[in-house]
């Protein structure tokens, strides 16, 4: 069954989901800017002023450079030892990362640009290159990979469902939580969904939830320790830890940010295929 990083089953996302968290620490840590003080509530937007401040905020940021730090419990992690991540991000859709183990060797190199990818690993003399959905060429990685561009989703803020996988929107507390099919096609015989969790006030992606259609959890994440990293007058606000719960294996992963850099100068280099 494949999985497709624009439309794909939930079953294997699951699966891969806490995989690719495993994928990133970085090698060093680069100091962090300074946690924002609390600010007081705002006042409550509707669920539709919410979607249009998300939009337009993830809009704001072009590029993107992280370093992140993952703790990982469980059996699932693809790798056996530590290993450190690099990520480099320009809008719209161009994404590398890089993965390293804890002493500096390069595990693989990811590349997506566009609706074309390509990955380069030590042991294969020529890079592995594919179109956006077939990641099957890519073998033990291709979930991992692909979960890893939903984890980039998360930490962006992007909202990728159409007005056909919408289903419905519900205050909870102080979060609107809207409800998404991940099932195929257009019927409402929905086998997987997904929840997520946004704050009335600040528009922050709080949590993200994938489940049967029947209420069993798979997946849950949640984002926090929320950072300006841009300017008292262009504020740019991102998660810096995510913590993912796999509740199949009852597996979990601590992603821990470093570093958030966006709207910085990337060379058009670290972007071209090689």
């Amino acid at each position: 069954m494949d999985v497709s990083y624009d439309r794909y089953p939930l079953v294997l996302w699951v699966v891969g989901g806490v995989l690719v968290l495993s994928l990133g620490a970085c090698a060093g840590r680069a100091p962090s800017p300074t946690a924002a003080p609390p600010v007081a509530p705002g006042p409550s937007l509707t669920p539709q002023e919410v979607l249009a401040t998300i939009r337009a905020r993830e809009a704001n940021v072009t590029t993107l450079k992280g370093l992140f730090q993952a703790d990982v419990e469980g059996s699932f992690s693809p790798f056996s030892y530590g290993v450190h991540g690099t990520l480099l991000y320009q809008r719209p859709q161009a994404i590398r990362i890089k993965g390293f183990t804890r002493f500096g060797g390069t595990l693989f190199d990811f590349l997506l640009r566009g609706g074309s990818y390509s990955l380069s690993t030590p042991d294969r003399v020529y890079p592995v290159v594919g179109r956006v959905p077939d990641f099957r060429r890519l073998g033990d990685l291709s979930i991992p990979v692909q979960l890893s561009l939903r984890a980039i989703d998360v930490v962006l803020g992007k909202l990728r469902w159409t007005a056909e996988q919408f289903r419905e929107v519900r205050a909870v507390k102080t979060a609107y939580r809207y409800t998404i099919s991940l099932s195929p096609g257009n019927a409402r015989n929905d086998s997987f969904l997904q929840h997520i969790w946004v704050d009335r006030s600040s528009a922050l992606i709080q949590a993200v939830e994938y489940l049967t259609a029947k209420g069993k959890r798979l997946v849950t994440l949640t984002a926090g320790d929320f950072r300006n990293v841009g300017s008292k007058e262009q504020p740019v606000v991102l998660p810096f830890l995510v913590t993912v719960k796999e509740y199949t294996t009852s597996g979990s992963v601590t992603l821990e940010f470093s570093e958030l850099s966006p709207n910085v100068p990337v060379p058009e280099k670290e972007f071209e295929f090689r």
